[in-house]
């Protein structure tokens, strides 16, 4: 949507130190989403369309406004939005409201606001390694559409890579001899290790890919319009999880297992942190919590104090 031009200066302003900062266009395109529906509503309640205007006080009758904001499916009023997507739609304004701040050297509202105070939620599921499995098994053929989701989905489960991330590979990422991607994203760039079978999926795929109407493009991924989208991932995963017959997967669930097997098979917390592309232990902590019980009690086992007595 169109906003006043005083928005629309600002938020191109803002798009570009973002862009600076290596976001994805997947990130940048969540925090338009948030800037769109707070200045949708701040308009509406009478606040002035000048980023200044808006004060903490603002932004606390935003949060009470979406206790009760309508969540519309396919056009349709089906109740209101989840917690979750109150705190989603929080977090991803603030970033603005910050770089604001800073530059023009006024308060930033968020410093002031009451954050959602909605209980956590619940943790992303990890995926079971038999599903995972069956995953790689629904795309053992030899065709183009087969070589390339059998290199995404293991590219995505070996290495954790976020979807910017595996969006963001060109064909001279990976280091063949070596078996090394280099993945790029919000936190910077840095290189990390695939498996020997990872490694063989990424040569055949690039052997088909060089016969792709595409294939001069640099994108690593491509498919029948030239380079695949975020959208294509999530449908690729959707048509594998179909055929593999098993529950519909999201990408960001291949970087939660991939946490929780490097930290269950004994990978320490800063080797993770590296590895994941996190700058604080927090981030570690919080992925692959939904199987935090499961490594716990597997631990207890293996120093049961009742097998020395």
């Amino acid at each position: 949507m169109q906003l006043p031009t005083v928005l629309e200066d600002a938020w191109d302003d803002f798009r570009r130190s973002r862009e600076r900062k290596n976001r994805s266009a997947a990130t940048l395109q969540v925090y338009r989403k948030s800037f769109e529906q707070f200045w949708t509503w701040a308009l509406e309640a009478g606040v002035s369309p000048d980023p200044e205007a808006v004060d903490h006080s603002t932004i606390n009758q935003w949060s009470t406004y979406l206790l009760d904001a309508p969540a519309v499916r396919n056009g349709r009023v089906v109740g209101t939005i989840t917690p979750a997507t109150r705190r989603i739609r929080f977090a991803n304004l603030r970033p603005f409201f910050g770089w604001y701040a800073r530059e023009f050297e006024t308060a930033n509202p968020f410093d002031r606001a009451d954050a959602p105070g909605d209980a956590q939620p619940a943790p992303i599921p990890v995926v079971e390694l038999d599903d995972v499995r069956a995953l790689v098994k629904a795309c053992s053929g030899r065709d183009f559409a087969d070589r390339r989701d059998n290199a995404i989905i293991r590219v995505l489960f070996d290495t954790g890579a976020r979807l910017g991330e595996l969006l963001a590979l060109t064909s001279d990422d990976w280091d063949r001899r070596h078996d090394r991607l280099t993945l790029r994203g919000k936190t910077g760039t840095r290189i990390v290790p695939v498996s020997a079978n990872t490694g063989e999926a990424l040569s055949r795929y690039l052997r088909v890919r060089r016969e792709h109407a595409h294939a001069r493009r640099a994108e690593l991924w491509l498919g029948p319009k030239g380079a695949l989208t975020a959208s294509g991932v999530a449908q690729v995963l959707k048509r594998r999880c179909a055929l593999a017959g098993i529950e519909p997967i999201h990408p960001h669930q291949a970087r939660h297992t991939f946490a929780h097997t490097f930290r269950a098979t004994g990978g320490g917390e800063g080797d993770l942190m590296y590895l994941a592309g996190w700058k604080s232990t927090a981030m570690a902590h919080r992925y692959g919590r939904s199987a935090a019980a499961e490594r716990a009690q597997a631990a207890a086992r293996k120093h049961a104090i009742g097998d020395h007595l």
